[in-house]
């Protein structure tokens, strides 16, 4: 019942999360910005924060301890640092994708993790253990172990359906990139033996059709990509490639949201 009941609080706080993530980029960016990495309205990364958070308190306090708010933030901003870094690094390793970059931001690592916003996340964490907590376990309390079993084994399947979704989703996607990076490099081959020009003419040439095909290439596998697809991409904002692959920039990879925004228009 235990693990049930950190279930549903993961589940809590990672829809706390995406509804903060996706009211701030929505601000930001002057339009709907469904964020999060899965496709539910959900935010793990959050969510996980959160639950460690309580599960520590929890064994603190159990065993007739106390803690400082100043412990608390300090916690929170190292916490937060271990686990955007380690997040951020796994998705980028199993996916080839980032679905956030702080390299715009002073004192960041690897465009991973940077100071303002671990200290944003340590100001979050008082919030979390001294306003939100006591709220989250108050309009708990009247759920029975058994009603704990059960939302915790849905939500469960649930994210276990989505987390599938999300992987396949993913993985065709790379499929397309390694089809378009072959594409290109064949089209290239054959368009390089049939310039005639030298020189620094010969490269410009090289260049517009490189991007004149990329674009071309791009907007047609969008109209195929299936909407899963299409949703699974516009999350992203940047995508690395496998080893000797094609890489994505965040230039690049709004162009590839504006062409799937504007094929679900005309759709």
């Amino acid at each position: 019942m235990l693990i049930c009941r950190w279930l549903v609080y993961f589940v809590i706080y990672s829809f706390l999360g995406w509804v903060y993530e996706t009211i701030v980029c929505t601000i930001r960016w002057k339009r709907w910005e469904n964020r999060g990495f899965l496709y539910g309205p959900i935010c793990p990364i959050y969510g996980t924060g959160a639950v460690g958070s309580m599960i520590v308190i929890d064994i603190i306090t159990n065993n007739g301890g106390t803690y400082t708010w100043w412990g608390v933030f300090i916690c929170s901003v190292l916490g937060s640092i271990v686990l955007e870094f380690s997040t951020h690094w796994l998705l980028e390793k199993f996916f080839h994708a980032r679905w956030w970059d702080y390299s715009y931001m002073p004192l960041n690592i690897q465009g991973r993790v940077c100071l303002p916003f671990s200290l944003a996340f340590g100001v979050a964490g008082l919030a979390i253990v001294y306003i939100t907590n006591p709220f989250v376990y108050m309009i708990t309390e009247w759920i029975s172990p058994m009603g704990y079993e059960i939302m915790g084994l849905v939500f469960m399947c649930i994210i276990g359906m989505d987390i599938a979704l999300t992987a396949s989703a993913l993985a065709h996607f790379n499929v397309y990139i390694s089809d378009a990076q072959e594409a290109l490099n064949t089209h290239m081959e054959h368009f390089v033996g049939s310039v005639g020009e030298k020189g620094s003419q010969m490269k410009l040439k090289i260049l517009e059709e490189k991007e004149k095909f990329s674009a071309e290439y791009i907007s047609a596998k969008v109209s195929a990509m299936t909407p899963v697809a299409r949703q699974a991409v516009k999350r992203m904002v940047g995508y690395s490639g496998r080893r000797g692959g094609m890489k994505l920039n965040k230039a690049r990879i709004q162009e590839l949201m504006k062409r799937i925004r504007s094929h679900e228009e005309e759709s």
